[in-house]
């Protein structure tokens, strides 16, 4: 199937009559434990949106954007994709949580509205090639391990390491990839042990760990329950390193962990302080009340992209092959609509901020 027909999105569909607006939909978790998501991916759009009309619309006409909460929910994320595609939204840029993600990519394909995700990593949002219009700006899950791995293994296989997950998709995946590329690089773990998620205590499972002895603690799970994780962690006096996964890199985090956040290594893309705009994005989101995090600034790239494709001469080989300058960086993508560029780097939670660890 070729690209051309629906890609037009921003641009052909502004080659007929008039229209006082190009909408945008915006979808996310905009309520519920992970409401810091979707504020970011909103915020990230709205910036985006405001910059692109400054500078004279899409094809002439001003883009405008439609907010719609998914409740990172399976049956709620295919309700509200219906819900913009009834609104005439001619792009969508969101959607953090693979529950959702998923169906709600699959209603965007068979209307033809395009869908740029800044913020789901699970393999399957591509992987299964729900339609030639789903893109991922994110970066792949499988590839945070990978980096995670190789940290651990800098100080020698010998490193005491225990595995933690919530049982979940995301976390049980990510661990189970790094304790299977640990063995494969000479390692053994101390521990491989699994939690309840949104309890208000870890008390047992910490309990655990500082029997293990162990200096290194690698956590898949949300940012909630790695606060709850950390905070008993501190607590307790232990002193073992926390790694995670990208969720633990939100602006939330340190909210809820305090000063159990100080010394936090998450794996994050990697990122391009010197992209073209970035530093205006970063200002324009911080103007919103937004601190500019990852998933912020992939949602301001995601409408720099989908502008782009969709005043393209050739849309179809601006979305395949042509490499796209955004406040991320550079960014092309493979047939399956994920990006091309290095994953996974890591960065560390100092005073509040993220750093990358040296």
């Amino acid at each position: 199937m070729r690209l051309v027909p629906v890609v037009c999105l921003l641009g052909c569909v502004l080659a007929g009559p008039a229209r006082a607006e190009v909408l945008i939909g915006v979808a996310g978790p905009m309520s519920g434990a992970f409401a810091g998501i979707g504020a970011e991916i909103r915020a990230g759009v709205e910036a985006a949106v405001a910059r692109v009309n400054a500078d004279g619309g899409i094809g002439g006409e001003p883009a405008a954007v439609v907010v719609v909460d998914d409740k990172c929910d399976a049956e709620t994320g295919a309700a509200v994709a219906n819900q913009l595609i009834g609104r005439g939204v001619r792009a969508v840029v969101g959607h953090a949580c693979s529950a959702a993600a998923i169906p709600a990519a699959k209603a965007y394909a068979a209307a033809g509205v395009p869908l740029a995700s800044p913020a789901v990593t699970n393999p399957r949002f591509t992987d299964e090639r729900i339609g030639p219009l789903v893109f991922r700006v994110a970066p792949r899950s499988d590839e945070q391990p990978q980096a995670i791995v190789r940290h651990l293994l800098s100080e020698g296989p010998d490193v005491r390491v225990a595995f933690v997950n919530d049982g979940g998709i995301f976390g049980k995946g990510l661990t189970d990839a790094a304790i299977a590329g640990f063995r494969a690089g000479g390692g053994e773990p101390v521990a491989d042990l699994s939690f309840t998620p949104g309890e208000k205590s870890q008390n047992a499972l910490v309990g655990q760990l500082q029997d293990a002895a162990v200096s290194k603690v690698v956590i898949g799970a949300f940012h909630p329950d790695v606060a709850v994780i950390a905070s008993e962690m501190r607590a307790r006096g232990l002193t073992a390193e926390i790694v995670a996964g990208d969720p633990v890199g939100l602006n939330a985090f340190p909210d809820v962990a305090g000063a159990a956040a100080e010394g936090v290594v998450v794996a994050l893309p990697a990122e391009a302080p010197d992209a073209p705009g970035r530093q205006e994005a970063v200002t324009a989101l911080r103007a919103a009340g937004v601190e500019p995090g990852v998933v912020g600034l992939s949602a301001y790239a995601a409408v720099e992209i989908l502008a782009a494709i969709g005043e393209a001469s050739d849309p179809a080989a601006a979305a395949r092959d042509a490499t796209h300058e955004t406040v991320i960086g550079p960014v092309t993508f493979d047939e399956k609509g994920d990006r091309r560029e290095p994953g996974y780097a890591l960065f560390v939670w100092r005073g509040g901020a993220l750093v990358p660890l040296e």
